[in-house]
């Protein structure tokens, strides 16, 4: 019986430790972080690629104050639903640059630093590649594009109508019609083609060119108007990743150049 007191009082300090330890583990901030590109190498079939490996990156130089949850969603939905009142947005939207989703003229969000460097290119039909000094050369083609997506150097000819624009809903609709011929060309981004030229479905059928008068774009993350704590957080670890060894193998898969280590 006189052993009670003492086990009391050994539950009593782990109960207050236990309790103690709540508050600091709510304290971590839960948000959702969007990802719109749904192909590889972004969004590989298994759930890997390069989103994933930016959110487990990023957690962890977010130190406790914040934890992003993986979120995969179309663009025109994100833009639709999320995006559409900033002041609501407490999400993270990932690897997009603002002239992809009307921010480039009367931003409504707050943009980071860049994550990286990137650049597009077109795609024709291996047999039929030509050879452009301009956008200009492109006028009277048939252009397959995606559903919400902007293409921001060629948008005046197909507001002109030099370019027949096609919406489909995903890149390897659009790599079909080229090679089968139902359009002319698309375009994309280089790490996508990159990841779907050698499927046995397009191998040797395509070509990729320079997007001409199109220079490389910063690929950035954006928060609500709101969020200016949470930016700077964003910021500082986006400039831990150059030194960070998972990272830097991550982009190096995929030919991604980073700011060299600052340490």
């Amino acid at each position: 019986m006189r052993k009670m007191p003492t086990l009391l009082a050994v539950l009593a300090v782990l109960l207050a430790t236990l309790a103690g330890a709540v508050p600091a583990r709510c304290a971590e901030q839960q948000l959702d972080a969007y990802n719109t590109y749904l192909s590889p190498p972004f969004l590989n079939p298994d759930g890997s690629g390069i989103a994933a490996d930016l959110v487990a990156r990023l957690n962890v130089h977010l130190a406790g104050a914040y934890r992003l949850r993986l979120r995969h969603v179309p663009r025109q939905r994100l833009m639709l639903a999320s995006m559409r009142n900033p002041a609501s947005f407490d999400g993270v939207g990932l690897l997009l640059s603002p002239g992809f989703v009307n921010e480039d003229r009367n931003p409504r969000f707050l943009w980071s630093e860049p994550v990286f460097y990137d650049h597009n290119v077109l795609i024709f039909a291996a047999s039929s590649t030509p050879q452009l000094e301009s956008v200009e050369d492109l006028r009277g083609l048939r252009f397959g594009a995606i559903i919400g997506y902007r293409y921001l150097n060629l948008e005046r000819l197909v507001e002109d109508g030099g370019l027949q624009r096609q919406d489909t809903g995903a890149e390897r609709l659009n790599l079909r019609k080229v090679a089968l011929g139902r359009v002319d060309f698309t375009q994309m981004n280089r790490l996508l083609y990159g990841a779907i030229e050698g499927e046995a479905e397009f191998a040797g059928k395509l070509a990729a060119i320079p997007e001409p008068g199109a220079p490389p774009f910063a690929r950035r993350l954006f928060v609500g108007p709101h969020q200016k704590a949470l930016l700077l957080r964003l910021n500082a670890a986006l400039a831990s990743l150059p030194c960070d060894a998972l990272w830097r193998a991550s982009t190096a898969r995929h030919q991604i150049t980073l700011a060299p280590c600052a340490r």
